[in-house]
């Protein structure tokens, strides 16, 4: 498991998060439900033992077909691993497909609801944090950051007088990102009145620290509450699917999307 983590890490530069997820997967959920099945060693697990598995998350542990779909792909990349790194076989998992899941419509603001969240800071954001709470918003809303991508953006990847700014997305690629005037204007408003900050991110708190994802969600969710605002997912995950859907209502083509959503 440990040269496993170690290629999801190195080779294929997954965040911490996602590599915790693969871990609690396998170590908290395949691997004992394997062995409580007599199949402590991965050379003996088959095709029919991966079926069961996945029977037993929808039956016992109730995941959705989403939650399913998510642990098969977690499966069939451990097995690959241990195909082209480890020696094994054949992957069990191949040839099984994943649950077929419900279609449903991305949810995303309006733009009548954007404007009711960018008031819901302007009236309810303390004076110290307005013009930074604001800025956070925005970015999310007009160039569809990720949480990761925010909380870990430097000085130096803020460029105001080019309009631009750089973010480190998966794999460890670096890509530019326009600002648009409202974002730009932003920008240039917290940069201002920011504390002085002590390791080099461009969003801090009052004592110049960091930012950390948990305060970035729960401001989110705070300002779409005092918004009146109950759809999705009720964080920034929201605002990213607005940048994705009004550049699709532009006719903008997908391509160019996922390109700067940096999928």
């Amino acid at each position: 498991m440990t040269r496993f983590v170690r290629y999801l890490e190195m080779e294929r530069g997954l965040s911490r998060s996602t590599i915790k997820l693969y871990r609690r997967d396998l170590e908290g959920e395949l691997l004992p439900f394997l062995r409580r099945r007599g199949k402590p060693r991965v050379e003996e697990v088959t095709r029919d033992d991966i079926r069961m598995y996945l029977d037993y998350l929808a039956a016992e542990k109730q995941n959705s077909a989403a939650t399913r779909a998510r642990k098969l792909a977690t499966v069939k990349s451990f097995f690959n691993y241990l195909v082209e790194n480890e020696g094994l076989k054949a992957n069990p998992a191949a040839s099984i497909r994943s649950p077929k899941m419900p279609r449903r419509e991305p949810e995303y603001l309006s733009d009548g609801e954007c404007a009711r969240l960018l008031d819901a800071v302007a009236s309810n954001a303390r004076p110290e944090v307005k013009e930074r709470n604001t800025a956070v918003i925005l970015l999310f809303l007009h160039l569809g950051v990720r949480v990761s991508e925010l909380v870990n953006l430097r000085m130096c990847d803020v460029d105001l007088e080019a309009g631009r700014i750089k973010v480190s997305r998966k794999g460890n690629k670096e890509q530019y990102l326009p600002l648009n005037s409202e974002a730009l204007r932003s920008l240039r408003n917290y940069t201002a009145k920011r504390p002085q900050p002590r390791n080099g991110r461009f969003f801090v708190n009052s004592r110049g620290q960091a930012l950390s994802r948990t305060s970035v969600y729960n401001m989110v969710r705070r300002y779409l509450h005092l918004a009146g605002i109950s759809k999705g997912k009720q964080g920034p995950h929201l605002l990213r699917h607005t940048f994705c859907m009004r550049l699709h209502q532009k006719g903008v083509n997908p391509f160019v999307i996922k390109e700067l959503a940096g999928h």
